[in-house]
């Protein structure tokens, strides 16, 4: 279950040019799409991250296939997704404040041990036979709180490994890490499945967190300049809230956040009664999208690196943006396990371009003082948002079925992303 003092020209919004203006530290190109890997720490991070991450999307498969089958429903599915996006949305507000403030490594730690520990409790009650839902809701909540910390931190804490200059590279291999484990998680969570029971899923997550503690454990992080505190929270919220809204290319990606997080992206909470009704065989066809998915998002890294070295970011996000929730249509109208693998693949591959895309472009134009907070802002988007777009796709597959309430959301992700790119085209000139 497996997401500082402030200057007062800093808060002008930001002349629009073709390209959006960079922070002073930005850099003008990235060096390599693998060079963040010739920095030591971000290797210990790439591999702890790898094993965890892979741990995390095991135990996704897996609860995902418990609660639908403690359940029978599609709503249910929704609720556990709901109740941990609500948790986030509590705490995410003021969690970018917290990251701007506190060693983020310290802060990591933290929040990954926690989230072992909520992952073997889960191992715990599913051998002993007494997990029920209200188990699975209430360690959602406590994941969901963690989360709302934890995402901001660690999107922050890449720039701290691999500096300014290798930035884009640190943030693409992120992703291709993040992915790869999208392959090897469901895989090895569908066959765990299959051969050892869910109970193993959980408790394998729960151990592969000891690898991203270790790793940063064994990091030597460079010190900090640490905001000051004095402030309260309020006043740098609402700082970082207004800047967001007023930088023309900030708030424009965070509104197509918004859209992909709430409507697009939210087919991943029907795919197993998707498999179940539509593909016949709940456990294999869950596990195969998944997969698929993780696939077309490795291969998207690819892509990214591209884009990356060509200056076309901006179109890159705009091709995901538009192709993403087209593919998840294309998944509502298939019938065969090799045609919904096929497009789920397309899928995987359009989200994962327009989510680095965005990621990246945020983090090169906004200035540091205002990092935590805007990240903040953006993992927000599909870890407090996202799950409200669940609750509401599951409770409409409920009552339209689980296809045709793929189409409407996909379809409305679609025309509200279109509308968001005509009407802030410098986001698609972005380079």
């Amino acid at each position: 279950m497996s997401l500082r003092q402030v200057p007062t020209e800093a808060l002008a919004q930001p002349t629009k040019t073709e390209t959006e203006p960079q922070s002073p530290s930005a850099p003008s190109r990235p060096r390599g799409p693998f060079s963040a890997l010739s920095h030591p720490n971000f290797r210990l991070w790439f591999v702890g991250q790898l094993v965890s991450v892979s741990g995390t999307w095991m135990q996704s498969v897996a609860q995902q296939i418990v609660v639908y089958n403690l359940t029978g429903s599609e709503a249910a599915l929704g609720v556990v997704s709901f109740v941990q996006g609500l948790a986030v949305l509590s705490l995410m507000p003021v969690s970018g404040v917290v990251v701007e403030r506190f060693p983020r490594r310290r802060i990591l730690v933290a929040t990954q041990s926690t989230m072992m520990v909520t992952a073997l409790i889960m191992a715990l009650l599913m051998a002993t036979g007494v997990l029920q839902i209200w188990h699975i809701v209430a360690l959602a909540f406590v994941l969901g709180l963690v989360q709302a910390v934890d995402a901001p931190a660690r999107l922050s804490f890449v720039s701290e490994m691999v500096g300014k200059e290798d930035l884009p590279s640190g943030i693409l291999m992120n992703s291709m890490m993040f992915n790869m484990a999208r392959i090897f998680g469901p895989a090895l969570g569908g066959l765990a499945l299959k051969t050892l029971g869910a109970e193993w899923c959980f408790f394998l997550n729960g151990l592969s967190f000891l690898a991203v503690i270790m790793g940063l454990l064994l990091m030597r992080v460079e010190p900090v300049k640490i905001g000051s505190g004095q402030r309260g929270f309020w006043k740098p919220l609402k700082e970082g809230l207004h800047f967001a809204r007023q930088h023309s290319t900030i708030g424009p990606i965070l509104i197509l956040s918004v859209l992909t997080c709430v409507f697009s992206q939210t087919f991943i909470v029907l795919i197993a009664p998707f498999a179940d009704k539509v593909l016949h065989d709940t456990e294999i066809g869950t596990s195969a999208i998944f997969t698929a998915q993780g696939i077309g998002a490795l291969l998207a890294a690819g892509v990214v690196a591209w884009a990356n070295v060509r200056g076309l970011r901006g179109r890159l996000l705009t091709f995901g943006a538009l192709l993403g929730p087209a593919a998840v249509i294309l998944l509502a109208l298939s019938q065969t396990m090799i045609v919904a693998v096929a497009v789920a693949a397309l899928a995987g591959f359009a989200f994962v371009c327009q989510m680095i895309m965005m990621n990246t472009l945020i983090q090169v134009v906004v200035p540091d003082e205002f990092r935590g907070r805007v990240l903040s802002l953006y993992t927000m988007t599909f870890f407090g948002l996202s799950p409200l777009g669940n609750l509401v796709i599951g409770a409409t597959a409920e009552a339209i079925g689980t296809s045709p309430a793929l189409i409407v959301f996909a379809s409305i992700g679609l025309i509200g992303s279109a509308v968001t790119l005509w009407r802030a085209p410098q986001v698609t000139r972005m380079a």
